[in-house]
């Protein structure tokens, strides 16, 4: 694991002075730590020196009427703590939290359940700050296709009509749990750039349907997008054969970066955690966890392990506080300055300007 002892003087001089310098960034992060120990959560992050992160209000069992609450209630948070939390809907609004020292959030939906068949309520959401959208989770929806679905159809009609209407309205198209086809269907009719938020590389983790495939980084890169690496344990590192999840550090993280990288090109690789830091030091699941609902059924999706506690995350990038030894790491591995910078969340402040505009 890369440790402040591996590194020289200056190697750690110069890791802490492109972090300081970095807009970091988590393309997916869960509330319930915010909501549990908020001050704490709300400190690591900005001990890690983040700058924003995609605030995820929307998975498996989220309806309209939920959503629509879990928006309000997000909204609170940050009327509780308006010296350290924004809610952001412009790459100006990240560049700001950063000067002023606060962390920028922007409201994610995993899933497309809410908007249920109706366009107006995608309007409704974007009104509320919903910035970057899931077109499915697990399971079918209006849309598309989840990735535990036996049969994957791809896009609906609606679904097509959905994509347009993100383009139009400057929406980040998510690809992260939808199904092969609809991920596909996606890249060829999108006229924006689409993202995973947070997707492990197939090849190093046969997380079905979760960890994309090299041909699929290609072509999400070749959109303009992103991809998003997660410390989540189980698309990080497993037994390709009885997909038991396995004990994973900092370094099994950037075997993750190294090949999106030779993939996808430095531009277009990201981070996405899918952690609180609150839950990787209580491995306490929330109650719709797809390790509660979904493992037993999917091993070959959510990995072999435990149904009542999350699986230990990575050691050394088991916090957002300890974020500094993502940059030790990358530098460490030849990274230049830049591309460590861009890696850290350059990438996903381009892809958000190119979507939205501003």
């Amino acid at each position: 694991m890369t440790n402040l002892s591996e590194l020289s003087p200056e190697m750690e001089e110069r890791a802490r002075s492109v972090h300081q310098e970095a807009h970091v960034f988590d393309a997916c992060f869960p509330l319930l730590g915010m909501y549990r120990e908020t001050k704490a959560e709300i400190k690591a992050f900005l001990d890690g020196g983040l700058c924003g992160g995609n605030a995820s209000l929307s998975t498996s069992e989220t309806d309209f009427h939920m959503a629509i609450n879990n928006v309000y209630q997000f909204k609170q948070l940050i009327v509780r703590n308006p010296s350290k939390l924004a809610l952001c809907t412009t790459v100006a609004d990240l560049k700001e939290c950063k000067r002023q020292g606060k962390f920028g959030m922007i409201i994610h939906f995993q899933n497309s359940k809410p908007i249920e068949d109706r366009l107006d309520y995608l309007h409704t959401f974007y009104d509320l700050g919903m910035r970057v959208f899931g077109l499915s989770y697990n399971t079918q929806t209006f849309v598309g296709t989840g990735c535990c679905e036996r049969i994957d159809a791809g896009l609906t009609n609606f679904g097509m009509d959905v994509i347009a209407e993100c383009n139009r309205l400057g929406i980040v198209i998510d690809l992260s749990h939808s199904a092969s086809a609809t991920c596909w269907d996606a890249i060829r009719h999108s006229k924006a750039p689409v993202v995973a938020t947070h997707a492990g590389v197939y090849t190093l983790a046969h997380a079905h349907g979760r960890n994309k495939p090299d041909d699929m980084m290609k072509a999400i890169a070749d959109t303009g997008g992103v991809m998003g690496i997660p410390t989540q344990p189980c698309f990080v590192k497993r037994d390709p054969e009885t997909h038991v999840v396995l004990p994973a550090t900092v370094e099994d993280v950037l075997n993750h970066i190294d090949h999106a990288v030779n993939v996808m090109g430095a531009d277009h690789v990201g981070f996405g955690s899918d952690m609180s830091s609150y839950t990787a030091r209580t491995l306490e699941l929330t109650r719709d966890s797809n390790l509660r609902l979904c493992r037993t059924q999917f091993p070959q999706v959510f990995g072999v392990g435990p149904t009542d506690r999350y699986d230990p995350f990575p050691m050394g990038l088991d916090s957002h506080a300890k974020m500094l030894n993502l940059t030790r790491g990358l530098l460490k591995r030849g990274y230049s300055d830049e591309q460590t910078k861009n890696i850290l969340g350059g990438n996903w402040l381009r892809v958000f300007k190119d979507v939205w505009g501003k």
